[in-house]
């Protein structure tokens, strides 16, 4: 039931934070000839020429980046620095990170993954903050553009009266996430017309599983996977790992009597034998995230895994063969295998939906404790304000140089990446990709889109009324204590619920003892948030 936009669990235990406070912070070496070239917007107040500042660097990277990455090299030469860029296999991150930290390693420029983990960090002298002043000297760019969307974003990172990291923005917040059919199995059972409703919706189900969708002449396919549980869930008007609002409230959606009914009815239609039975792993079984390989390879036939844009039809007039998902299947199926589009499916009561995740990103950038340092910290700004302010450099960074790693798409707007530059690794080797642009920028990405396409995402993924976003944006002051483990309580009862293990009425146990240890606690600093908000 984990949804992409909280993709890192937290990886500080007590001992590992005290270890890493032991740690010395780093040596600056004065540089032979200077050249940084920072944003016009932003230069450095310290000296005319400032020195080589080293950094350390961690974002999430696909594969490590060469020493002599073009796109290091020049970020370095840009604002005289000297780079240290960390790789960690995603897959292992949260150990590999713990470890750096408990031997007194910390970077001085992190992604951190929730915001709970960003106060965490702060609290805990891991990270450290900035100050308004800082913000509109050193990232005038970033707050424009950011104050563009919505100005209270920045509240969502303030801590005891200073900013404890950097947003993100989610201008693709406004798209639902994809209800994907195999078409040719909905042609080859019968139905010529995308399910809309939940009812019509297990229709399909019944019939993918029964009537050899795939016609091999095996009772091998099934309906739905755990990605298809978000839309039975927004039927009901609920998805259970956020918070909403009710009669002017903020309650936990998973003890909502409207959860209780998604849950009797997913119970049921796995008792029907309409889930796959490896639900609870998941859809993917390895190497990129996003990609439902129970789908693409003809487990499932509904699929709402990974984001929108993974999802993405093929274009062949401007040579785009689609999101992560759609190449897939055509790959795997030799161009056999159709997708169809459609909306959530509505549920009795006239809802739904899926996850909507709104313009307020779910990651964000952290300054390491070593970045308590003014020059350090404000050299990393200088970057960052200069990267998210200045198109060329954005896409320097992003892409590489044109006609040697990239070049511009049959449309004129889309950048396509040369042989060679392709892979997520192999971008990651050159340090492009989100090694120096981790964040979207709305803006920019807005000049390298093809305008169909963003038709496109808007007439298969974006229904008015369709989302259920997380109504509170901020860490919660007991956030670390609580919610882990109450996460776990949810969603081992309701695995248990589903699957048959235990009644539906244990789903009353559950909501008393989530309340008893601390949800109610958490809904009361929920409530005290929403208000000062006010």
């Amino acid at each position: 039931m984990q949804g992409k936009w909280g993709k890192a669990a937290s990886v500080l235990m007590a001992g590992v934070v005290a270890a890493s406070l032991t740690a010395c912070g780093k040596e600056e070496k004065p540089a032979s000839s200077p050249n940084a070239s920072p944003s016009p917007s932003s230069e450095p107040s310290e000296s005319a020429a400032p020195k080589t500042v080293s950094l350390d660097w961690l974002t999430y990277q696909y594969g490590p980046v060469d020493n002599d990455a073009p796109i290091k090299k020049f970020v370095e030469d840009k604002f005289n620095v000297k780079l240290n860029i960390w790789y960690m296999d995603v897959t292992q991150r949260e150990q590999l990170l713990g470890t750096k930290l408990a031997s007194g390693e910390i970077p001085d420029f992190m992604t951190v993954y929730s915001g709970a983990d960003l106060q965490k960090f702060y609290t805990q002298g891991v990270t450290v903050g900035y100050t308004e002043e800082e913000l509109n000297q050193y990232m005038p760019n970033y707050k424009k553009l950011v104050d563009s969307y919505d100005p209270k974003i920045w509240d969502y990172v303030k801590y005891d009266g200073k900013y404890i990291g950097i947003p993100s923005i989610n201008s693709d917040g406004v798209y639902s996430l994809a209800t994907a059919w195999r078409q040719d199995w909905l042609e080859k059972v019968g139905i010529t017309e995308v399910p809309e409703t939940l009812e019509e919706y297990k229709e399909a189900l019944v019939k993918f599983r029964n009537d050899d969708p795939d016609g091999n002449n095996k009772k091998d396919t099934y309906g739905m996977s755990n990605s298809g549980m978000t839309n039975v869930y927004g039927a009901y008007g609920v998805y259970p790992e956020f918070w909403t609002i009710r009669d002017g409230q903020i309650v936990w959606s998973g003890i909502l009597p409207e959860t209780k009914k998604a849950l009797e009815t997913l119970r049921e239609w796995k008792q029907e034998d309409l889930i796959s039975p490896e639900w609870v792993i998941g859809e993917n079984t390895g190497g990129y995230w996003a990609i439902s390989h129970d789908f693409v390879n003809g487990k499932i036939g509904v699929s709402s895994h990974g984001s929108y844009y993974h999802w993405s039809p093929a274009d062949p007039e401007t040579n785009f063969l689609g999101g992560d998902n759609t190449k897939m299947l055509a790959e795997v199926t030799k161009g056999e295998g159709k997708i169809a589009y459609g909306k959530p499916p509505v549920g009795p009561d006239g809802k739904f939906g899926n996850i909507t995740p709104g313009l307020v990103g779910g990651t964000y950038m952290a300054f390491g404790k070593d970045a308590a340092d003014d020059e350090t910290r404000h050299r990393i700004m200088q970057i960052w304000d200069t990267v998210y302010g200045d198109f060329d450099t954005f896409v320097k960074v992003k892409y590489g140089d044109k006609g040697v790693h990239h070049d511009n798409g049959p449309d004129g707007h889309t950048i396509v990446m040369k042989e060679g530059f392709k892979t997520n690794e192999e971008m990651a080797k050159i340090g492009a990709h989100i090694t120096f642009s981790p964040f979207a920028q709305p803006e920019f990405s807005k000049k390298l889109q093809d305008p169909k396409r963003v038709g496109a995402n808007d007439k298969y993924f974006k229904f008015e009324g369709a989302g259920y976003e997380n109504a509170v944006k901020s860490p919660l002051p007991s956030d670390s204590k609580y919610s882990k483990n109450l996460i776990k309580l949810q969603q081992d009862t309701f695995t248990a619920i589903i699957n048959g293990e235990k009644p539906l009425e244990e789903f009353d146990k559950f909501v008393e003892e989530w309340k008893s240890s601390g949800g109610d606690q958490l809904t009361k600093e929920a409530n005290e948030w929403y208000q000062s908000l006010k």
